[in-house]
């Protein structure tokens, strides 16, 4: 893929990078979301104007039995209602890949569909999985 020249130090790179907003201490974070099983927390990020996201949840099965549901592929589809459209442009490995995905107007179309590339990115930590995406190919 132009522009993105050495693939597996970006991954490394990306998985240093969720590694350390993990780490984050719990008193940075503040509630954004809760219901019974999940718990969504935010931060402001330090990094670009918006915020860190991170869940956790309680599931009856494997977390790996889920990570199709999260990774880009045609069960995020299934559950992301924002997203209108995704390809897959070139995948390096099971869990890194470039997407192309458009998501939906809102607000009557006032705010128009919009259409991203981005670097997506999921792995393995302790007894669950860190996922990201990135628009800086």
């Amino acid at each position: 893929m132009e522009g993105l020249s050495d693939v597996a130090s970006f991954a490394t790179k990306l998985k240093n990078t969720l590694i350390q907003y993990h780490s984050i201490e719990e008193d940075k974070w503040r509630v954004a979301k809760k219901t019974k099983d999940v718990t969504v927390w935010r931060k402001p990020s330090e990094e670009f104007n918006g915020y860190l996201y991170k869940a956790q949840g309680v599931i009856d099965d494997l977390v790996y039995s889920i990570i199709d549901h999260i990774r880009p592929g045609p069960c995020r589809l299934d559950w992301d209602s924002l997203m209108t459209s995704l390809d897959i442009l070139e995948n390096f490995e099971e869990n890194c890949c470039v997407m192309r995905y458009t998501t939906a107007g809102q607000l009557w179309n006032i705010i128009s569909p919009r259409e991203f590339v981005d670097f997506s990115y999921t792995v393995g930590y302790k007894e669950g999985l860190l996922s990201c995406a990135s628009t800086k190919l």
